[in-house]
């Protein structure tokens, strides 16, 4: 009888040191944005079975030009603490390992990926004149490491698509244009705002230039003459969404609210202008 006891001891004593096996978790894969690869990135490790478990975290990197090689002391505040901050990296994707050594010197070990969304600017002012009839192309300052999958350009005045990297604008008026882009990572950085500077806003004297817009304000229809061969007629609203696009006159608006519209009009050759239509009805 005594022998068995002993012998359950023992085995519970096993099962025991079993259920204490060394477990460690470096946390879930993610990516990190500038707004906290600029506060400090802090990994999310954990200690998950195991008795008096010491960790601690690795990681290198080599850089041929310099033959030097960083180590985790290089990137992070503490690789013992199970939360260090990632104080910098070298790479765009990281791979960090967290090991752990219990206290039956049983070791474990687990990994976490970092994708860094890091982003340069270009030390340019945004800023051009134009005169009112010209259309000019916008540009960017801002590159991110990973690709863009997204452009979103404000206001919608004027512009040929906000979604594109350098979309063409023909605004007549000083406008600021504001532009987010998203990477492959989902991170989201604003580029310094564009200026276009126009030398002059005056409609009137576009008007004299080129063509006459008339009735002005208008109820139902309007015209332009022109001295020049008109190709299109194009009426945009306040957002500088399209609204219709005609080739003959005289331009029914019969289907627009009262309110005030820009109105482009393209010519043969090629050139641009546009001017302000009142609806009043």
């Amino acid at each position: 009888m005594t022998k068995i006891i002993i012998s359950v001891f023992i085995l519970l004593l096993s099962c025991s040191v079993c259920l204490s096996q060394c477990e460690v978790e470096a946390g879930m894969d993610r990516n990190a944005c500038p707004d906290e690869i600029l506060d400090g990135v802090s990994l999310e490790g954990q200690i998950l079975e195991g008795n008096n478990v010491s960790i601690y975290w690795e990681s290198s990197y080599y850089e041929p030009s310099l033959n030097q090689t960083y180590y985790a002391s290089h990137m992070m505040n503490d690789t013992t603490s199970l939360n260090p901050v990632i104080t910098d990296h070298f790479e765009k994707t990281v791979v960090y390992y967290l090991n752990g050594i219990d206290a039956a010197n049983q070791t474990c070990q687990d990994s976490v990926v970092i994708n860094f969304s890091d982003w340069q600017f270009l030390a340019i002012d945004k800023m051009t004149g134009k005169d009112p009839l010209d259309t000019i192309e916008l540009w960017i300052a801002a590159q991110s490491n990973w690709e863009h999958v997204q452009y979103e350009w404000s206001p919608n005045i004027m512009i040929s698509d906000t979604t594109l990297r350098n979309p063409k604008v023909w605004n007549d008026t000083t406008i600021f244009y504001n532009l987010e882009i998203t990477d492959s990572l989902g991170c989201t950085v604003t580029d310094d705002i564009f200026e276009v500077y126009v030398s002059t806003s005056s409609i009137s004297e576009i008007s004299k230039q080129s063509s006459i817009l008339y009735p002005n304000p208008a109820s139902d229809h309007f015209q332009i003459e022109s001295k020049e061969n008109i190709y299109s007629i194009e009426i945009y609203d306040q957002k500088g969404s399209l609204l219709m696009s005609k080739q003959k006159q005289p331009i029914v608006l019969d289907k627009l609210p009262m309110g005030e519209y820009y109105i482009r009009i393209k010519y043969n050759s090629g050139k641009m202008e546009t001017q302000i239509l009142i609806i009043s009805k």
